[in-house]
């Protein structure tokens, strides 16, 4: 993180110095959203004015929250004196200047810019997954607006090595600022489509707009055969080391000799500039997927990533989850929800993710006009109706008034017209979705969202909503305050802690945490299946589980002679090479665990099988939060390390040694050794009370209102009457119970629920499948109405106390009924 002065930044905004209350004050955020605040005191929010909203309406909510640094346009009246106030003449425009002040810092960071119609976050991400020799800098998410790119550049400090940054304009003159900005050294130019091409001339005016990316690059890498493209930046850019790759005989970097699908991969045999073959499995079959994998691949190879390397972790690629969606429909369909852009580039990429899912199932499209294509309507629909032929579609149903023309272009399909999306949701009852496979696409405008909803499968409408976002913040504030070269466990037991273990581990293994935990070995067969990769530590594995284990590359926890007896057997008997174990000490948890008096024959057994290999020592410390047992804490850490010595002395090396869990990784920094176990912490739950307020909760448990009725005095509400509505009023029936985890000890008035912003009391105990609350005589209570159990601003912590246990139970008790969404920001 770099700070810089309130005095320093009026100096680089060019604002008057006499607005400054306190001009050595430091600020280290940038913020246009008042709604999110890392540390306000050390934010400078920016007042952007946009279509929608005047960020100088927001100035005083952001001094409210904690805000004392704003750049304004003018100061509101009204505001208190303390504050540091940078008048500027455009918002936006100071912004960027600071963004790119703060870049021209670190002159020597090499920034990779990225721009093109389509790929850019995704080939982003997953360059951030590949390139490990060096530590990167990136854009968030797709954070490659005018706005989004300041705040990316934001991030950069001196630590950084590379930075990766995307890029995207909907009009022309945007891209020169943002260049001005990101000052890349190498540009990557993914492809042209034809989204966002209203506002320019033609295609040609659009790329050469995105071209001005890349004024001051030294290297640029494209694609040979997009003759529009590799044409235009060979004209502008002669002085440039240009790295093309294609089936082209002019690309320089590599060209394509083969290139074969399979089942679920793509064979990709390519010759390297300097004449050599590289053969390469490419872990996709969707051209779109491939083709993003290739830019990755020419960009590592323009970063003197070893072939050998790049081979072998190229296969270690998955689909990030972007906006294509794929769930369960109704009568047994398959659904995919693409409603978020509507281009025809991207089009071609949801009908053929809609090919590879399908298999045999009749393949149906609904789809709405589509706006800003730069296209006339009967070149629309032209190249609509290719695109239908092509992936072999049964059934179209056409909203908006810009598709009839259709009815002539294509034949031999289903094809139906609807003004509306009221219109088709009116038919929509009566159409055949029976084993079909269906993609929604089209553009926002339309609300095919609602179509989406009464396509989509029915389940509980209890929600346990988990914030992706929320969980990589609170990773990104422990991994801070590591030393250095210490690794992270990810502990993701019990479905990690009733979020989902699956979701929760693709999130870590993106972010390259060093282990995970769980605690059963069928846990980690669940994060195998599912593709996860990452070393897999089984905490309490079963001693039948032997040949699971082996099978799947899971590491068990050791805790006992019994334990590693069966596991040595095992080993000798099948002939096992490099099984790896994690080798547990008793230091006075009094749990599982070895004690002193076992590690001779621990350590002779060991030797005596140099197959089996400790991949960690480690132990459980009792009170890693308590301040009242620190004496304890140390002498366990004290212990801990005795064994340890005996243990390393013993096998002649010295594995990786870990003794803290969340509570303890701020507490103890001196025993961060060369792992930590990271568990509730990345939940948000901060038993340490060090944190103060830094982390962010993860959780939101929500579910409805079905429904609303009026009891008179004194009666009775549940089982046993426990519940009495003592002035009468109206009661609201809540869909979830103790089955879905609201434990019963929460009735009879010891927690509240909150709809519309309002806390209101359970009414009587808590029944399996509902729970009734008391509105008294509240009557903007309605049916439908969401209910919040407990959320980022009404703590979990707040129903453990009420039910007298803590927040892992809590989580853990969460049925699998309830459905799990998981969202970003």
């Amino acid at each position: 993180m770099t700070c810089y002065s309130a005095a320093h930044i009026a100096r680089l905004l060019g604002s008057e110095d006499r607005f400054l209350s306190d001009p050595d004050t430091e600020v280290c955020f940038l913020s246009m959203d008042t709604r999110r605040l890392e540390d306000p005191a050390r934010t400078l929010f920016f007042a952007l004015k946009g279509s929608l909203h005047n960020g100088h309406e927001f100035v005083a909510e952001a001094i409210a929250r904690g805000v004392r640094h704003c750049v304004v346009e003018f100061i509101p009246e009204g505001m208190p004196e303390e504050i540091n106030w940078f008048p500027v003449g455009d918002t936006l425009a100071a912004l960027q200047v600071l963004a790119g002040a703060h870049r021209r810092a670190f002159p020597q960071l090499d920034i990779l810019a990225i721009t093109g119609s389509n790929g850019k976050t995704t080939i982003k991400e997953w360059l951030d997954l590949l390139i490990t020799d060096r530590r990167v800098v990136k854009s968030p998410r797709s954070y490659n607006s005018q706005t989004g790119v300041a705040l990316s550049l934001w991030q950069v400090d001196a630590r950084d090595e590379l930075g990766i940054f995307e890029a995207g304009i909907s009009q022309p003159g945007e891209m020169v600022r943002l260049e001005e900005m990101i000052h890349p050294g190498i540009g990557l130019f993914t492809m042209l489509g034809d989204a966002h091409t209203e506002g320019f001339d033609n295609p040609e005016h659009k790329l050469a707009e995105k071209l001005q990316l890349f004024r001051h690059c030294h290297t640029i890498i494209f694609e040979e055969d997009q003759s529009i493209v590799s044409e235009a930046i060979r004209l502008a850019f002669p002085e440039a080391r240009l790295c093309s790759w294609g089936t082209s005989m002019q690309s320089t970097l590599f060209r394509i000799l083969s290139l074969h699908q399979k089942l679920s991969s793509t064979s990709v045999d390519i010759q390297l500039g300097d004449g050599s073959h590289l053969s390469l499995q490419l872990p996709f079959v969707d051209p779109a997927s491939v083709q993003n994998c290739l830019h990755c691949i020419a960009v590592l190879l323009v970063l003197r990533i070893p072939v050998e390397k790049l081979a072998s972790d190229i296969r270690k690629l998955h689909n990030l989850p972007m906006r294509l969606e794929m769930k369960k429909g109704i009568q047994a369909s398959i659904l995919i929800n693409d409603t978020y852009n509507a281009d025809l580039q991207s089009c071609r990429i949801a009908l053929d993710f809609l090919n590879q899912q399908a298999g045999n199932r009749i393949k149906v499209l609904i789809v709405s006009d589509f706006f800003q294509t730069g296209l006339s309507t009967h070149q629309f629909c032209v190249s609509l109706a290719d695109l239908i032929r092509q992936h072999g579609i049964h059934e179209v149903y056409c909203i908006g008034s810009q598709l009839t023309e259709l009815s002539v272009l294509v034949e031999n399909i289903s094809l139906r017209f609807f003004t509306t999306t009221d219109a088709f949701l009116e038919e929509l009852p009566k159409v055949d979705m029976q084993m079909k496979a269906v993609l929604v696409k089209g553009a926002r405008m339309f609300q095919l969202e609602r179509v989406i909803a009464v396509l989509s499968e029915k389940a509980h409408t209890a929600v346990l909503e988990t914030n992706l976002q929320a969980v990589d913040h609170n990773l990104g504030i422990f991994t801070e305050t590591l030393s250095p070269g210490t690794q992270t466990i990810g502990v993701i037991k019990a479905s990690a802690y009733g979020s989902g273990s699956v979701e929760l581990a693709r999130l870590l293994e993106f972010r390259k945490v060093g282990y995970l935990a769980v605690a059963f070995i069928d846990e980690g067969i669940e994060l195998r299946k599912a593709g996860i990769r990452l070393p897999v530590m089984i905490l309490n594995p079963d001693r039948n589980g032997m040949q699971e284990m082996v099978r799947w590359q899971l590491e068990p926890e050791v805790y006992c002679l019994e334990q590693l007896d069966e596991m040595l057997a095992y080993v000798h008997l099948h002939n096992v090479s490099d099984f790896r174990i994690h080798v547990k000490l008793d230091t006075g948890m009094h749990r599982l665990g070895f004690l002193e008096a076992d590690l001779p024959v621990l350590t002779e057994r060991l030797g005596a099988h140099p197959a089996v290999c400790v991949a960690s020592v480690f132990s459980h410390l009792t009170s890693s939060e308590d301040a009242a047992d620190d004496s304890f804490t140390h002498r366990q850490a004290e212990k801990f390390l005795v064994g340890y010595e005996f243990i390393s002395q013993s096998l002649g090396y010295r594995p990786p040694r870990h003794l803290l869990n969340s509570a303890g990784i701020v507490r103890f920094p001196g025993y961060h050794f060369e792992m930590v176990r990271l568990g509730l912490g990345l939940y948000g739950f901060d038993s340490s009370g060090a944190w103060a307020g830094k982390l962010e909760k993860v959780h939101c448990l929500k579910a409805t209102v079905v429904q609303v009725k009026d009891v008179g005095p004194g009666a009775h509400v549940g089982y046993n009457r426990r519940g009495i509505a003592s002035e009468g009023g109206r009661i609201a029936v809540v869909n979830l119970g103790y089955a879905d985890g609201l434990m019963r000890i929460a009735g009879n008035a010891k927690y509240s629920l909150r709809i519309r912003g309002r806390d209101f009391p359970i009414l009587g105990n808590v029944c399996m499948d509902l729970t009734m609350v008391d509105l008294g005589f509240s009557e903007d209570v309605a049916v439908g109405d969401e209910v919040v159990v407990f959320s980022h601003d009404k703590p979990l912590e707040t129903l453990a106390e009420v039910c007298m246990t803590i927040p892992y139970e809590i989580l853990s008790r969460i049925s699998a009924r309830v459905r799990r969404i998981y969202v970003q920001g």
